[in-house]
């Protein structure tokens, strides 16, 4: 049975006739589940007179007919039972209790299933009996209540809109209810009609004075004070950054985000970079296109929930729910009808800015921070900005604004301070605040040792920027960025940081890529060998090497370190050369990580690698440590003879060559004055090439490098028109090389002696192919000397082809002097096949290798080739350009 009093009273959905049994079932249901007097009831029936018993009995009985047996006698009275679904007031007062201690999102529908109940007024046509007017009252009221409950739920849940169209209809009904006044001003002010609020109070003002002779409540009068307070479009951005320089591309970025399908674009950096000043000069640049303004929060300083609060109060909203993920929804519920910027500056990660992403895609939002922002990338289509240090002249002219100067006096400021903008602010702010000063005062000033502290102004401070990621670095990570500051090498890669930390090579690399989430490194990208390469912004260099200290265990870590350089090293040669061309050892102990470093083609990785090396050599000799400075300039040498680095070469020996007889290495000297002959003979110097052979030859034993040495020698003394001796030297050295086992080197001697035997140099280089079994250096030195054979025998057809041949595979392994050697050949046979234009083409490509190479010889014959060939296509004939 359902019985129902909100409206007119019925029962099952049917209404019960005005008369005695419909005003005794009003007065049973105003105290259901209680007993009623008789006396109460037949005065409510029958207030002008008793009736009699029988009259009473006679209409309880025909409203018996109607409830049935939910009708019972208790005492000396009646009592109507209904269980708490079966008549609509219970069911409405449990509605509203329990929607009162639910959350918003959870007490809404609650409240709607409540005032779904109401069909009119309560007890419809009955108020003219007390009792069942003061219950209809109390009812009206907890209706009035609920109606005010689900507004402030609409509010909770950022739906400002709809509550401020159910308050328009509340007050149309209530028009002198000051809380349904309050919560429709409220709603409109919240829905971006603050406009709207102020005329709407202005019209309540009126009316209370008029009708009732009252001013309004102190709750609505402060309300108003708020609204002629609260500006519409808040606009909270920190002032602009003061003279702002460059950064147009990164600027052109942003300027995307005005125009889609992007919202979001993160500023990544190192610290003192300048992210923030982007972001706020492109803020302020942009702001007509936010008209309903700008947000800024340093979460930095403060976290997400920190600032939801304050973001909600600035935009109108004055209930603010207490739990947080209701404040994140009603934050972008309140945006999204808005176009608004949104700087969240500083962030730490993703994480700590997605509660503060508006889901509106009218509003843009610009993040800066050390990280690299991976996730928002990946969920939200984020626009990526690296920023990196200025540009050298827009670095200078940054500093000259800053301490009003030229831009060419700040000249000797802008590397001394990487070009980094906090640090060329903190200079210039130095300049400015110190008279007397100049620019090369503080140049002075700022060395190495002391860069960092210089770098300080007030609450300007270069270091402390630099130390904020470093501060919260797990404990491996922050020994890993010290034991960094001890390596000399200009990049780093996995390998190292395993020998570092002596960790497997694939946790030195997540470690280091760690290291560059935090901005205290910057990736390079794969390296030729395929490796991920990091590098340090100059300033971090010098605050690791302040870290790195110094002691036995770093002295343990550089040694382990140069340990882990030379055995990769001779590692990448042996792979490459099997027993061939054998590297003297230095008995220099070798450490070798856990898990793979070379590459499937070892020497790629030595290319990868040239700058360590080098700096390993000179890092080697700071710390007189003889062996592994010889031992790694031995190593480099295959490296710089491929790729025709004949200064790194030549300065490497000579540096190793001082430090051996600083410490009377003997077995260092013999080694490093071959290598010396034999950078000579590269280039062509025959007579120095010549004077150090002997002097190395008496300090080798029976070895490769002697072999090697007897060629070189060979060919110094064959250019100075000793054949003879050359062809002694070097049948010699053939012989050596065949009795040590090293078959390598014999193939490629036997190639250089085929020619000079005199008569069909083939059967030898056939020999001589078959030892190489497939090297491909090898393969090519001796098809180089069958090029040769082939252009002084005239044979220009065939060694056309050859060379096409062998330039393909000296690119494809990257041998670049062979390629020189090979294009001038080149050239000779096609001149002699009357082509010219495309000697020409081979000589101009030579002379360009020769230059980067270094060979000033080499350079003055392909120049005077070059000229005769010029000549000859000019005169149109098809003579042979000589060559010395």
């Amino acid at each position: 049975m359902e019985i129902g009093v909100l409206g007119a009273v019925t029962v099952d959905g049917e209404t019960i006739p005005a008369g005695k049994q419909l005003t005794l079932l009003a007065a049973l249901a105003c105290h259901a589940n209680r007993p009623v007097a008789s006396d109460v009831l037949a005065q409510a029936a029958w207030p002008s007179a008793a009736p009699s018993p029988s009259t009473f009995r006679w209409h309880l009985h025909r409203l018996r007919a109607t409830v049935g047996d939910r009708l019972v006698r208790r005492g000396d009275g009646h009592m109507l039972i209904v269980a708490d679904d079966e008549l609509d007031a219970v069911q409405f007062t449990r509605l509203i209790q329990r929607a009162a201690a639910e959350p918003a999102e959870r007490a809404l529908p609650l409240l709607d299933q409540a005032l779904a109940l109401w069909r009119g007024a309560p007890y419809s046509g009955l108020h003219d009996l007390e009792k069942i007017k003061v219950e209809a009252a109390t009812l009206q009221e907890a209706r009035l209540g609920a109606i005010e409950a689900r507004a402030k739920a609409l509010m909770l849940l950022g739906r400002f809109a709809e509550c401020a169209s159910d308050m328009a209809t509340a007050v149309a009904e209530q028009p002198l209810r000051e809380s349904f006044i309050e919560l429709w001003l409220r709603a409109l002010a919240a829905a971006g009609r603050p406009a709207e609020a102020l005329r709407l109070y202005g019209r309540t003002r009126a009316m209370l004075v008029e009708e009732l002779g009252v001013e309004p409540s102190g709750p609505l009068r402060r309300l108003h004070e708020e609204l002629l307070r609260h500006d519409p479009a808040p606009r909270l951005l920190p002032p602009d950054v003061y003279a702002f320089t460059g950064r147009r591309e990164e600027l052109g970025v942003l300027d995307q985000l005005l125009h889609g399908p992007a919202n979001v674009a993160v500023i990544s950096g190192v610290g003192g970079v300048g992210k923030s000043g982007l972001a706020l000069h492109w803020a302020y640049h942009s702001r007509d296109h936010f008209p309903d303004g700008q947000l800024y929060a340093d979460l930095g300083q403060h976290t997400a929930a920190d600032v939801l609060p304050r973001f909600l109060a600035v935009l109108g909203v004055i209930l603010i729910p207490e739990d947080h993920d209701a404040r994140i929804a009603l934050y972008r519920q309140v945006l999204a009808e808005r176009r608004m910027l949104i700087i969240l500056d500083n962030a730490p990660g993703s994480v700590h800015v997605k509660p503060l992403l508006p889901g509106a895609s009218g509003c843009v939002t610009v993040v800066t921070g050390r990280s690299r922002f991976e996730k928002l990338v990946a969920d939200c289509g984020a626009l990526l900005i690296q920023l990196d240090v200025l540009p050298p002249a827009e670095a200078a002219l940054l500093l000259s604004r800053i301490a009003r100067i030229e831009p060419s006096h700040a000249a000797p400021l802008v590397e001394l301070c990487a070009r980094l903008p906090l640090a060329l602010r903190v200079a210039g702010a130095r300049l400015v605040t110190r008279p007397g000063w100049t620019p090369e005062i503080l140049a002075a000033r700022l060395t190495e040792e002391r860069r960092l502290d210089e770098l300080r102004a007030g609450e300007l401070d270069v270091r402390a920027s630099l130390e904020a990621g470093y501060q919260d670095l797990p404990e491996v990570e922050r020994v890993l960025f010290d034991r960094l500051g001890l390596v000399p090498a200009p990049t780093f890669t996995a390998w190292m940081a395993a020998a570092l930390l002596m960790v497997p090579v694939s946790t030195g690399g997540d470690l280091l890529e760690r290291l560059a989430e935090r901005q205290l490194l910057q990736p390079e990208g794969l390296d030729v060998a395929g490796q991920e390469r990091y590098r340090f912004h100059d300033l971090i260099r010098l605050l690791a090497r302040e870290r790195a200290g110094s002691g036995p265990v770093q002295d343990t870590v550089r040694d382990r370190f140069l340990s882990c350089l030379l055995a990769l090293a001779k590692d990448a040669c042996e792979r490459e050369f099997g027993d061939g061309f054998r590297l003297l050892d230095s008995g220099a102990p070798h450490w070798r990580p856990q898990g793979q470093v070379l590459p499937e083609e070892p020497m790629t990785w030595m290319a990868a690698e040239h700058e360590t090396l080098i700096a390993g050599i000179h890092h080697a000799a700071e710390l007189g440590h003889a062996a592994i400075c010889w031992d790694l300039a031995l190593a480099g040498v295959r490296l710089f003879e491929i790729h025709g680095q004949f200064v790194s070469w030549e300065q490497t020996s000579q540096l190793a060559l001082r430090v051996c007889r600083d410490h009377d290495d003997m077995r260092g000297m013999g080694a490093m004055l071959a290598s010396l002959c034999a950078v000579e003979a590269f280039q062509y110097r025959r007579e120095k090439a010549l004077a150090l052979a002997k002097e190395t030859l008496p300090l080798l034993g029976e070895n490769s490098i002697k072999a090697l040495t007897l060629a070189n020698l060979s060919a110094a003394e064959l250019a100075l028109g000793d054949t003879e001796s050359a062809l002694a030297h070097l049948t010699q050295a053939v012989s050596i090389a065949a009795r040590v086992g090293d078959t390598l080197s014999e193939a490629a001697l036997l190639s250089r002696l085929a020619p000079l035997h005199g008569g069909d140099p083939r059967p030898m280089l056939d020999k001589a192919m078959k030892l190489a079994a497939g090297n491909t250096r090898v393969s090519l030195l001796i098809s180089m000397s069958d090029l040769h054979a082939s252009v002084r025998a005239g044979r220009h057809a065939h060694a056309e082809t050859l060379s096409t041949r062998i330039l393909d595979d000296a690119r494809r392994y990257g041998d670049r002097v062979l390629e020189r050697q090979a294009l001038c050949l080149r050239a000779d046979s096609l001149a002699a096949l009357r082509r010219p234009a495309e000697a020409a083409a081979c000589l101009r490509r030579a002379h360009e290798l020769a230059v980067i190479q270094n060979v000033p010889l080499e350079v003055q014959w392909i120049t005077a080739a070059l000229e005769a060939q010029c000549l000859l296509a000019a005169e149109g004939l098809a003579a042979h350009a000589p060559r010395m």
